[in-house]
């Protein structure tokens, strides 16, 4: 699998500290990861509760049924269980430890043994005045949590009193055991009258895994072989923050009436009522949309090859591979170290890069370190890194010298320990500085599908269903995902048509960026263009670095006539210049010159031009477009929309600005102007809202306000929610960071690489907030009355599932006097790359739907009209292929 079946929806801001921090942190924490505070760790290697949840579990959480008896939610989680796992009688628990409790108290009697391949019911067993053995493993090299059978035998018909056998389908996380051991061990304990207890928390692993080396099972349906693999166990317990992906939770099932009876009936005492047993109604809500979406084949292909991906970049490292990541041998890693190797290595791994990884349970020297991956939670990239640290860490193994305990602890999480305090190298992150708190599922069609779906909208990549489409590069208005913090805001907002203090935020948030005096929200960006252009537009020429369709629409509206002024290199798709986004004043001149002084109600001067390809302008030419206009009596008004956008270039470009902030740049940019307009669906980080800033101009302003009291809301908010008003502050706060953005616009210049080395043509220099196919290029035979960049971008979705945009010839539109098309000297697809919504192996994926698509772009047929609107045609028009 090249990528993900999912794009990221929520996301979880990291704290990257410093060496010297960590030094500090760790030494406070007794060299004891466990005590570390989440908010000082950069990556949690743990798979316990820590993994990405769906959107559909996340509004789960405002569903659950919060009653004390007769739960909606314990209904529905007993038809998950007993539609995926296959048993009747259903138990729920507040985790799995309350799972191993209950039954052994009700199940078992004082004295009686427990028999294992797993040492995880050892403590509560013994706690329990049971007995508690761990049977030898076989010699099985594909199955190594398989029992001696022999060695079970033996000890079963040698045991009177037998409380149940107890198997962990993948014993100490990386032990993997055989469906045919687990009929095997059901069968004898039948035989000698005992239950088969079956912790099933890792079953979807496990029957990955016996679908890749058993070629019995490799065609089996997921589903089907988890079913009969859960089936098998008398009594299955399953723990909710593992392959369901909650945060806790667990259960008990069983088929057996009379067994559940004396667990359901005893549950009152230790869990809850057995209708909720200790988990919220949310809680049951979220575990049983977890056990549906566990046996989805490609997540749980896609969580098999992380785990594989994290492993084949540990090469040389002494290690396990597991369920759910890898368990180093801590003893052979550090062979100087004769004691706690394994806690010694989690604070190497600590201080090296901010990596916690955890020793857990009783106190002993522990020489096997998991290192675990939270399911959905991390990308290839952040794995890639941390694999990179791991390897770097083993190189200075010999640093350290001492790692000794200093008190006499009983539990691990007690430990304070000291060493020679090594000296590590510097570590740098050149990932996504988050970690995937939530994802929406993309849509997987066949390519069969895609082709009749295309034709059934009139291939128009606008008017595709997103259900259908995998990859979605049509636009980045709107499609960020967000933190946490921003939902936070969101849900702590004051919802008024007055005044609300998220107005205020927002506002002034947005000052302190431009230093503009006053800031007008609108619902979106198109609202704030037609504000401006209805206020000063009376006729006259509108100059701006290239047209963008709404913007142009609006301004035709009001009575002005759009001119392009951006410098010629812009309209050449091969330029390397670096700033094509630049106005030239020369031509501003001429329009002065032809018409008159006051013939030009305003520039619109866009940053990052979109129609260009995402062409960043240079400082210096914003001062100088601004110096020379204010000699003219001519406001300069920015097209902010991809403001930070254009920043992070400035910094990357000018080594003028190397070592500025990000906020600095923006401020300066923003005092080259009198005011803008800014879609904030874009580089501010929210799914709806934009606004109007005006420098100073009272007039201005007060005209604004009396057009927004008519058109959108009220004064205090434009039409906006005070959510998203909040949403906005924050997403402000968050669009500055840098690194946020430099990881933004990389990414967009990664797949643009990709595509360059394959020889696909593109708009070079690579822009930065999309890739943009050169149409005439990539399709020469088509000409360009016959809508080639159109056909080229439905026949991406048809080939490899990826929604992308014309910005072409349908975009330009037609001269309303002689009704024929502009001929734009740009013919493009515009891949646009939304922002923290997919990850790196997702461009792979879509580099190589694009590259196989060039190797047969002689077979693509052009288009014509079929339904053409008057304006913005290229929202609703549908074209038939011309044969």
């Amino acid at each position: 699998m090249r990528a993900e079946p999912h794009k990221i929806k929520t996301i979880k801001n990291l704290n990257i500290s410093s060496y010297t921090e960590r030094d500090v942190i760790l030494r406070e924490a007794g060299l004891n990861t466990f005590s570390i505070k989440s908010t000082d760790v950069l990556y949690d290697m743990v798979s316990q509760g820590t993994s990405a949840k769906s959107q559909e579990q996340e509004s789960g959480s405002l569903v659950g049924d919060e009653t004390y008896a007769g739960s909606r939610n314990f209904e529905k989680l007993l038809f998950a269980v007993n539609e995926i796992l296959g048993h009747e009688h259903v138990c729920p628990t507040h985790n799995l430890n309350g799972s191993i409790k209950l039954i052994t108290t009700t199940i078992a009697e004082k004295g009686s043994f427990v028999f294992s391949n797993s040492d995880l019911p050892k403590l509560l067993v013994e706690n329990e005045k049971l007995n508690f053995t761990q049977i030898e493993y076989a010699k099985d090299s594909k199955y190594s949590g398989n029992l001696d059978i022999e060695k079970l035998k033996n000890a079963l018909s040698s045991t009177k009193h037998i409380a149940y056998i107890f198997i962990d389908v993948y014993a100490n996380g990386y032990k993997p055991v055989s469906y045919e051991h687990i009929k095997q061990v059901c069968e004898l304990a039948e035989k000698y009258n005992t239950k088969l207890v079956l912790n099933v928390s890792q079953i979807v692993e496990l029957a990955v895994y016996i679908k890749s080396v058993d070629p019995n099972f490799s065609e089996k349906p997921l589903k089907n072989l988890v079913f009969d693999i859960a089936k098998a166990g008398h009594i299955i317990i399953l723990d909710a923050s593992q392959d369901p992906r909650c945060n806790i939770g667990g259960l008990i099932a069983s088929n057996d009436y009379a067994t559940y009876e004396k667990y359901m009936n005893e549950v009152t005492v230790y869990e809850g009522l057995h209708t909720y047993g200790g988990m919220a109604g949310r809680t049951m809500e979220s575990f049983r949309l977890g056990i549906f979406e566990m046996v989805y084949e490609s997540q749980a292909q896609w969580i098999a090859q992380q785990v594989s991906f994290f492993a084949e970049n540990l090469k040389n490292i002494p290690k396990y591979i597991g369920a759910d990541g890898v368990y180093i041998k801590a003893d052979e890693f550090l062979p100087q170290i004769k004691e706690n190797q394994a806690q010694a290595l989690a604070a190497l791994l600590y201080q090296k890069a901010g990596i916690r990884c955890l020793v857990q349970g009783k106190y002993t020297n522990e020489n096997i370190l998991p290192i675990q991956i939270p399911r959905l939670g991390l990308t290839n990239d952040q794995l890639f890194h941390i694999a990179k640290a791991i390897r770097e860490v083993f190189d200075e193994r010999d640093s350290l010298g001492t790692f000794k305990v200093l008190n006499t602890p009983t539990w691990q999480d007690e430990a304070i320990f000291g060493w020679n305090h090594p000296t590590l190298s510097r570590f740098n992150y050149e990932c996504e500085a988050y970690r995937i708190q939530t994802v929406e599922y993309v849509g997987i069609a066949t390519k069969e599908e895609r082709k009749a779906i295309a034709e059934q909208v009139g291939f128009n990549t606008f008017l595709l269903p997103s259900k259908d489409v995998m990859i979605d590069f049509l636009t980045d208005s709107g499609t960020c995902a967000q933190t946490n913090e921003q939902w936070s805001m969101y849900n702590n907002a004051d919802e008024t048509p007055a005044s609300s203090k998220d107005f205020f935020d927002m506002v002034e948030s947005l000052k302190e960026i431009t230093g503009y005096k006053y800031i007008i929200p609108t619902h979106q960006g198109r609202a704030a263009e037609h504000i401006m252009s209805q206020v000063l537009i009376k006729g006259g020429f509108v100059p701006g670095n290239m047209y963008f369709t709404t913007t142009k629409l609006h301004q035709e509206m009001a009575g002005g006539t759009f001119v392009d002024v951006i410098i010629d290199e812009a309209h050449n798709a091969q330029s390397t210049f670096d700033w094509k986004g630049n106005i030239d004043i020369s031509k501003i001149k001429k329009i002065l010159d032809a018409n008159g002084e006051g013939s030009i109600p305003y520039i619109s001067f866009e940053f990052s031009v979109n129609l260009a390809g995402g062409q960043p302008v240079h400082m210096d030419n914003m001062k100088e477009v601004y110096l020379f206009c204010k000699s003219h009596n001519i406001p300069v008004m920015f097209d902010a929309t991809r403001a930070v956008e254009n920043a992070y270039m400035i910094r990357k470009k000018d080594p003028r600005y190397a070592n500025v902030s990000i906020k600095e740049i923006l401020r300066e940019m923003f005092s080259y102007g009198d005011g803008c307009t800014v879609s904030s669906k874009k580089d501010y980080l929210v799914n709806i809202g934009g606004f109007l800033g005006i420098r100073d101009d009272e007039d201005f302003y007060k005209k604004s306000m009396d057009m927004i009291r008519v058109y959108e809301g009220t004064r205090t908010n434009g039409g906006m929610s005070a959510g998203d008003m909040a949403m906005h502050a924050e997403g402000v706060r968050e669009m500055i960071d840098y690194n946020y953005i430099k990881a933004r616009v990389e990414q967009t210049n990664y797949l643009g690489n990709k595509l360059l080395e394959a020889g696909i043509p593109i708009v070079e220099p690579i822009g930065t907030h999309a890739v943009f196919l050169d149409a005439k290029r990539f399709l020469p035979h088509i000409d360009q009355e016959n809508y080639p960049a159109q056909a080229l971008a439905v026949e991406l979705f048809i080939e490899s599932g990826i929604r992308a945009m014309e910005r072409g010839i349908v975009s330009s539109g037609r001269n309303k006097k002689t009704g024929q098309n502009y001929h734009p000297a740009l013919e493009l697809v515009r891949l646009t790359i939304p922002r923290r919504a997919y990850t790196n192996s997702h461009m792979d994926l879509v580099a190589d739907g694009i590259i196989n698509l060039y190797k047969k772009r002689e077979s693509i047929k052009g288009l014509e009209f079929v339904y053409e609107p008057e304006n913005l045609r290229f929202f609703q028009g549908r074209f038939k292929q011309i044969d």
